[in-house]
């Protein structure tokens, strides 16, 4: 006798789970195709911006570690003058076209680093906007 009344409950709570589940699938509306091709965007725009982030972070190591170094080739010995340890003096046009060199790195650099600060402020926007056409949708 349990052994029915327990097939019955079974039998009759699956018929009224899937007639629910009908129901709710029924009314449930679907979501709009525009908010999954905005989450995509969304998306994109985000990991571009952190790609750049990251780019950006690498640059200004970069560039802060050429200024901090100043010339390698440059010691300071302990009589407190220039010069190469163990080695005879650098070439003066040597030095010119290492320090030259240098320069042209570190403003590289820089220009790189505004290029890059740009480029990230410009994907926040495309991002901001994003969120806003998002939200509107959502409503």
């Amino acid at each position: 006798m349990k052994a029915i009344i327990l097939t019955l409950f079974l039998f009759g709570s699956a018929l009224a789970g899937s007639t629910l589940a009908q129901t709710e699938s029924s009314v449930a509306p679907q979501p709009d195709p525009r908010i999954r091709l905005l989450e995509a965007a969304l998306n994109r725009v985000q990991q571009e911006q952190q790609s750049v982030y990251q780019q950006f972070q690498m640059t200004l190591e970069l560039r802060r570690y050429e200024i901090q170094e100043g010339n390698p080739l440059i010691l300071q010995g302990p009589t407190g003058m220039g010069g190469v340890r163990d080695a005879p003096p650098i070439d003066y046009d040597v030095m010119v076209r290492v320090q030259q060199e240098r320069k042209e790195r570190i403003q590289q650099y820089t220009r790189d680093i505004n290029s890059l600060y740009s480029r990230y402020s410009e994907l926040g926007e495309r991002r901001r906007a994003l969120v806003d056409q998002l939200i509107e949708l959502a409503r």
